[in-house]
């Protein structure tokens, strides 16, 4: 099959790079490499805490261009929600004051979408995970105990329930929704945020790729491909799943990529269907799971696990971005499960390289040999709400400790610790 490749299915199409820096040589208080969630939110919340602060952000591509506009548009709840079946060892108190936290944040995430005027199709949409086994059953159901011991809301549902609200042709035992979920289109949201930002007085240079990065203990050089240097008091490192391609900081994370593809828009009873009606996005349980979206008409199918398997990392370039053996996985899976889609057109078919650490948490801190290099990566999969927050945990390493938001740090030193 011929896929129809796109950077990113929400992407608006010929988007092209603005503002470049080129060979200009510059000097700033604060570098930001990086121009997805995590860079925009460290800029955003750095000039808002330091208003007369001269901070930079250079982006490689254009805002968007990464997992920050691939993604499937999930609003979580915060950290490690998805995680809890495989992960163990956590402190519970700090595991509850880190679920309260995020959910706490969310009217302050939901205040700079409407500052901003976003148009982002921000909007409730919980999520329904279902166990397609009996042992996928019994850790949903552990995970849901832990959710529910950490604050975090959800309900469990019975196989039977389950196959009410989603009926596809086969065994389902069970499911848990989390109720407290949003969705957005992440590409419009990037943008807007980056608009946002550039409205403040922070410059955006794209198409400005970063060469190396050195720290001699007082400042740090910055050199771009284009033999551009740029000499900074402090850098904040926000290239999640592209730190792969630097060095010293590409053995910080293990970067997976995920495929997904999209129908063309369906026709109405091809639509009704698929019967996501009550819950119009869904997931399997586990480490490599799959995942679908109703959206206008379409069916957004994408995840499971890599034909090379779970420890090939991807090569976080173009050919990972267009592997027809990995589409050709996902689109045979689509239809497996739903077989009404049989040999359905696509619309568009892209990834998106996701940045695992060896925690499953993101890494907020300084970089060692380097004090002034900070680092605000590896969101594993979880960036577009927690890194749109990651900026108040970055402010207090960047600024010193009387600009440090108390709850803000609690939680980054918890997801920094274990």
């Amino acid at each position: 099959m011929n896929f129809p490749y796109k950077v990113s299915f929400w992407a608006t199409e010929g988007v092209k790079p603005t503002d470049p820096l080129g060979s200009r040589n510059i000097n700033v208080d604060v570098l930001v490499i990086g121009a997805g969630f995590a860079g925009i939110s460290s800029a955003y919340y750095l000039k808002k805490a330091a208003p007369d602060l001269n901070i930079t952000v250079v982006e490689a591509e254009y805002v968007g261009f990464g997992p920050s506009g691939r993604n499937f548009g999930g609003v979580t709840t915060g950290m490690r929600e998805l995680r809890t079946s495989f992960i163990t060892g956590f402190d519970l108190e700090e595991e509850r004051f880190a679920a309260r936290y995020f959910l706490n944040s969310r009217a302050e995430f939901e205040q700079r979408i409407a500052d901003g005027r976003i148009e982002c199709e921000y909007r409730e949409e919980p999520i329904l995970m279902h166990a397609l086994d009996a042992e996928a059953w019994q850790a949903l159901q552990r995970e849901s105990d832990v959710l529910h011991d950490r604050g975090t809301p959800n309900m469990l549902l019975s196989g039977e329930e389950v196959r009410r609200a989603l009926p596809v042709p086969y065994e389902i035992h069970g499911g848990m929704v989390l109720t407290a979920w949003r969705s957005v289109q992440p590409f419009k949201l990037v943008r807007g945020f980056g608009e946002q930002l550039r409205s403040i007085g922070v410059p955006i240079h794209e198409a400005t790729k970063v060469a190396e990065i050195n720290d001699d203990g007082a400042r740090v050089t910055v050199a771009t491909t284009d033999r551009a240097t740029i000499s900074a008091t402090k850098v904040v490192l926000a290239t999640n799943a592209y730190t792969y391609h630097m060095k010293p900081f590409n053995e910080l994370l293990f970067p997976r990529q995920s495929y997904v593809v999209a129908t063309v828009p369906l026709e109405d009873a091809t639509f009704k269907s698929l019967g996501l009606k009550e819950y119009t996005y869904i997931e399997d349980v586990g480490m490599t799971f799959y995942y679908a979206r109703a959206y206008r008409k379409r069916l957004l199918f994408g995840g499971g696990l890599p034909t090379r398997g779970l420890f090939s990392p991807s090569t976080v370039d173009k050919a990972a971005d267009t592997d027809a053996v990995e589409y050709n996985r996902v689109y045979e899976e689509m239809q497996r499960r739903f077989p009404l889609l049989e040999g359905v057109s696509l619309e568009a078919a892209w990834s998106g390289p996701i940045d695992i650490t060896e925690n499953f948490a993101p890494i907020i801190r300084p970089m060692a040999g380097m004090p002034n290099v900070i680092a605000n990566i590896g969101f594993n999969g979880e960036g577009l709400f927690a890194g749109s927050l990651s900026g108040k945990m970055v402010v207090g390493q960047v600024l010193g400790s009387s600009y440090i938001d108390p709850d803000a740090e609690r939680v980054r030193r918890y997801l920094n610790s274990n």
